[in-house]
């Protein structure tokens, strides 16, 4: 290839801060049912299949796996990779494990970027806070990646010069923009600049915008028409199309280096566009196949060509707003098109209550940390180090032996730590999805004003300024497009006040109900809080369960810490009852104890704790998780339901008496039991389970297709997972054959994503057991037998 011509794919890979800023984790979101909220829905859609996404053969049988994110450019967002790395981490690692191969693709360069720390539009907001997201968003890559990144997302390409200066200072070398930022170019070293705007720009190269420091960066900017029909077309639909399209996009006949490049939302791939992964994986391998191009990352391309023409940015402009930023800050006419008709008057006044806390705020905590560490400005830069460690005791001890002038005192400790996580909120608090979309009702609007609020208790507690009266003032007038809601205050009082209510106290409230549960409670689970409970008194009798001890608790965050009383009563989903006080002794907690083992155990707790909690109280994750623990027991007092009146309805069934309606229910509801154990067990029954199925059929009953299907997928994954540890024994595949068979009875659509993925990782063992078999191994010829026959009710190809 006498000319050097690429193709480079990024994908902006982002999810919001969803975390409830209170107890630091996601609650669960109905909205994305039946997941249990959006990060788990989109990882499961497209996260996770970008990973291993799938290439068909001719009969559709999976022939081969990529993992795309080895081969595109991609946005590391802080905000997702955190997520992942708690919940999901397997996914985490293949991600981070992509960019490692990639650098040995790419002469060295990684497909990841950076990206700034929390996804607040850039130009608007303070410098101190665009230096903090550059400065974060830096070392989080580099904790994460275990290298500097060479190019860095400005969220919603939102673009100015300092914002470019403060990249390039952090060691920056390019970013990437849409075609319509471009203003003015010239080559470098030519007097006279050629206006590119609107979207003119030549998009096959370079260019290097010199910054008023001396620094410079250089800019990508993207096709635009190829990545509108990405993103809102059909060429995700056929991936030979897609790479034709991007292949077709080099000038016919020039004699010098191109770059077709495009940038989309990472989400496009497989969440907005179903299968859309497999798409970018096909048309990955369409272009790597060919002679006259290749695949790079920016990085590389970079290296190898330097721009040679320069650029004037149009500063201020974004790639998701017509009207420069006017999507976070006005009514520009710009929304997501599900509601065509609403207004968005409600962005100024969200913007104005946001911005007049934040200008509020930094001022006193500035001056307040001046007192307390060497330099506001460096402890600033490393708190980062603090949310990597999930305010651990290590990450904590090595923060303050950097930054404390000397020893400090508990108290200065937790005011340190709490003018932190002020600042740190101020900043969740500007996210740029809290106007993207199209009423103040919507998560990312609430999700911002929750980052609000709790900046503004924390500054109550450390600053002694009380900004909440003159933010909802401002809210009044913002007004929503749901009846539900007449304005922004009618949002904060039903969506966000609530959530403000999580403090010490009922951080160990939940710790005693959870306790019943054996669970661990959401606060705890984050890392943000730690909560110590000793249960001394616990009794689970006539349908009740109660738990009473003390809870030591303490945030992680901000180190205030509480020791509490805690109580518990469960009798129902509708009957619970939670107390807490500050402790009184073991004396008091046994006179507790004799009261709710009384008469009247509500009644004993509602007088004895300061503090109480009915179901009315629970938060939607409280429920959700209390729910999901009770449930199998709700199944099996159903099934015993049955068993005691399966004698009774046999009887009415043969001296054609009419059942009960009931009956016909609990029917349904034992059979599936039935098959949902067979299941579990791995099916070494297939007759009796299809003599069921068919008893079933014929009596008109209809079982719960999403339970079978969950529980052959779930047994499924555990039974290609057993063969890869159990490389000699064929059982396990055996097994998998028989469930899937089964599970054919039905016509369940099972999730084999996971099961895939192992069966595919064991083809080279097969390929030994193969030729073992040749070789007369009985052994190895009956593994090798059930190997292909699990692959094939997997749809995995063997060779």
């Amino acid at each position: 290839m006498t000319v050097d011509r690429a193709v480079c794919i990024h994908g902006h890979f982002y999810q919001p801060p969803r975390e409830n800023p209170w107890p630091g984790d996601v609650e669960v979101q109905r909205s994305a049912a039946p997941y249990h909220d959006w990060n788990e829905r989109v990882t499961a859609e497209c996260y996770a299949p970008n990973t291993a996404a799938r290439i068909l053969d001719e009969d559709g049988v999976i022939a081969e796996v990529t993992n795309t994110y080895s081969r595109i450019s991609f946005t590391a967002a802080p905000t997702l990779l955190s997520w992942l790395e708690r919940h999901r981490p397997g996914v985490y690692g293949a991600i981070i494990e992509a960019d490692r191969e990639s650098r040995e693709r790419y002469a060295g360069h990684g497909s990841a970027i950076a990206s700034c720390y929390s996804h607040l539009i850039m130009p608007l907001a303070t410098r101190e806070d665009r230096r903090t997201q550059v400065v974060w968003g830096v070392r989080d890559f580099a904790a994460r990646f275990g290298r500097e990144p060479e190019g860095m997302w400005l969220p919603e390409t939102a673009v100015d010069i300092e914002s470019l200066d403060l990249m390039a200072e952090a060691g920056i070398r390019f970013t990437v923009l849409a075609p319509h930022q471009a203003g003015r170019v010239r080559a470098i070293g030519a007097e006279n600049w050629t206006d590119v705007a609107g979207g003119r720009v030549e998009t096959r190269m370079p260019y290097l915008c010199r910054l008023p420091s001396g620094r410079s960066i250089a800019i990508f900017f993207y096709d635009g028409a190829i990545a509108r029909d990405v993103a809102f077309g059909d060429l995700l639909s056929d991936g030979r199309r897609f790479a034709g399209r991007l292949l077709g996009a080099f000038s016919p006949g020039r004699g010098h280096p191109e770059l077709v490049h495009i940038a989309t939302d990472g989400e496009t791939y497989g969440h907005h566009r179903e299968f859309g992964e497999m798409a970018l994986a096909y048309c990955l391998r369409t272009i790597e196949a060919r002679r006259d191009a290749r695949v790079t990352v920016y990085g590389e391309y970079l290296a190898a060509h330097p721009p040679t023409h320069e650029v004037i940015v149009r500063e201020r402009t974004s790639w998701s707003c017509t009207h420069g930023l006017g999507r976070w800050q006005g009514e520009c006419g710009c929304h997501s098109g599900a509601h065509p008709g609403w207004s968005q008057a409600w962005r100024r006044p969200l913007r104005e209550a946001v911005d007049m806390v934040r200008d509020a705020l930094a001022p006193g905590s500035a001056e307040a940390l001046e007192h307390l560490v060497h330099d506001p400005s460096e402890a600033r830069d490393d708190a980062v180090g603090l949310v990597l460690g999930r305010w651990s005791d290590e990450s904590v001890e090595m923060f303050f032996s950097r930054h404390a002038p000397r020893d400090p005192s508990p108290g200065g400790r937790r005011r340190v730590l709490a003018l932190l996580e002020l600042e740190r909120q101020a900043m969740l608090m500007q996210t740029s999805c809290g106007w993207f979309f199209d009423d103040i009702t919507e998560p990312g609007s609430v999700q911002v004003m929750r980052h609000a609020s709790r900046a503004m208790d924390l500054a109550r507690q450390v600053l002694g300024i009380d900004l909440e009266s003159a933010f909802i003032d401002i809210l009044r007038r913002a007004p929503s497009n749901d009846p539900e809601y007449a304005t922004g205050v009618a949002v904060y009082e039903a969506l966000v006040r609530p959530a403000a209510a999580t403090d010490l106290a009922r951080i160990g409230a939940g710790a005693a109900l959870y306790g019943i549960f054996g669970l661990v409670p959401l606060a705890v689970a984050s890392g943000m809080y730690a909560a110590h409970g000793d249960w001394r008194y616990r009794l689970d009798a006539d349908g009740r369960q109660s738990l009473l001890g003390t809870v030591r608790v303490l945030s992680r965050v901000t180190g205030d810490e509480a020791l509490l009383d805690a109580v518990a009563l469960f009798s129902g989903m509708d009957r619970v009852v939670v107390g807490v006080r500050e402790t009184g002794g073991d004396e008091a907690l046994h006179a507790a104890w004799e009261g709710m083992t009384g008469a009247d155990p509500v009644g004993a707790v509602s007088g004895a704790f300061a503090r109480v909690y009915t179901a009315s109280n629970l938060s939607d994750e409280e429920r959700w998780a209390i729910a999901r623990r009770v449930l199998p027991g709700v199944g099996q007092a159903v099934c015993a339901v049955y068993r005691d009146a399966a004698a009774l309805l046999r009887v009415l069934e043969d001296l054609g008496i009419p059942e009960p309606g009931v009956a016909a229910q609990l029917r349904e509801h034992a059979c599936t039991g039935r098959l949902l154990a067979m299941l579990e067990a791995g099916c070494p029954d297939p007759d009796h389970f299809s003599a069921l199925a068919g008893e079933m059929r014929a009596k008109n009953l209809r079982p719960d297709l999403a339970a079978l299907r969950e529980a052959a997928s779930r047994r499924i994954a555990l039974s290609t997972g057993e063969a890869a540890a159990r490389p000699e024994d064929p059982a396990p595949l055996e097994e998998v054959v028989r469930i899937a068979g089964c599970a054919k009875a039905f016509g369940l659509s099972l999730t084999l994503w996971e099961s895939q993925n192992i069966c595919i990782g064991m083809r080279g063992h097969y390929a030994g057991m193969q030729e073992r078999a040749g070789r007369g191994d009985g052994d190895a010829e009956r593994w090798a037998e059930a190997f292909r026959r699990a692959a094939a009710c997997l749809g995995v190809r063997v060779t």
